[in-house]
């Protein structure tokens, strides 16, 4: 199978079962994901992400790319949460700067080749709710994952990591934004959403969610930095977004692409 037809099977494979994903019900969900994770994965063995897990260069840029995000609320008495943790890489590359790592996932994706630190562990779940009691979490993580989400449950994950993590907590995440998308696999085929990102995000969408759900501010931060000023940078982006709105889509797309790739937050709970 040549690239073309490789990278055709893979989207055909990934929107049938997306539409299964999107269909379902809350209750159907629980632990959906894991079972069509697993069936991609299975049906599309040279899938991106499991190809990505098995080359040290592009695991070593993944891993410097997440931990310019994380590195400033990293100390020796945190305990850090990775949601979406995939293989767990990252989190285990996490744990000696932390009290603890845990790498939530739903769906088993063969283990790293590095021996896991002893702070480290890996916890299934359903996708749903996150099996860990209340106020335990200093900074939860979440990197390229927010999009595999169904619409319809991104508040009860937000309402989830707010609950788990500790008064003055934070949750850093990162997910491909959606005036530059589709970022995943649709992107080739189509100019709508069609595979496994369920839906792509805007500032302007995000921030008053997680409000909603208990955060007290929303902070997008650039480099990994955060402070005063960058507070600013929230209604900047949000004018930015109406902007680009108003925009022929082809226009707002390629323009998008050159600046606005992903939505990145720091969120204070």
């Amino acid at each position: 199978m040549d690239s073309s037809e490789a990278r055709r099977h893979h989207f055909e494979v990934e929107k049938e079962l997306a539409t299964r994903l999107r269909n379902s019900t809350r209750e159907e969900r629980k632990g959906l994901a894991a079972e069509l994770y697993s069936e991609l994965y299975r049906r599309v063995p040279n899938h991106p992400r499991v190809a990505r897990s098995k080359e040290k260069d592009a695991e070593e840029r993944s891993i410097a790319a997440q931990l310019r995000l994380v590195r400033h609320a990293l100390a020796p008495e945190v305990r850090f949460l990775e949601f979406g943790a995939g293989t767990g890489t990252f989190s285990k590359h996490v744990a000696p700067k932390v009290k603890e790592a845990i790498a939530l996932e739903v769906c088993a994706q063969g283990s790293a080749a590095d021996k896991a630190p002893a702070n480290y562990r890996m916890q299934m779940h359903d996708g749903l709710v996150i099996p860990l009691p209340d106020g335990g979490i200093d900074v939860a993580f979440s990197y390229q994952v927010l999009e595999h989400l169904h619409p319809d449950d991104v508040e009860l994950h937000f309402q989830e990591i707010a609950r788990v993590l500790k008064p003055g907590g934070t949750y850093i995440l990162s997910t491909p934004h959606a005036l530059s998308g589709p970022h995943d696999v649709s992107r080739y085929f189509s100019e709508k959403l069609e595979t496994f990102h369920l839906k792509e995000w805007t500032y302007g969408e995000m921030a008053p969610l997680m409000r909603r759900c208990g955060f007290t501010r929303i902070q997008p931060f650039l480099r990994g930095k955060t402070g005063p000023a960058y507070r600013l940078l929230l209604p900047g982006f949000r004018v930015i977004e109406r902007a680009l709105c108003m925009m022929p889509a082809s226009l707002r797309t390629r323009v998008a692409r050159k600046f606005l790739n992903n939505v990145v937050v720091c969120a204070f709970k």
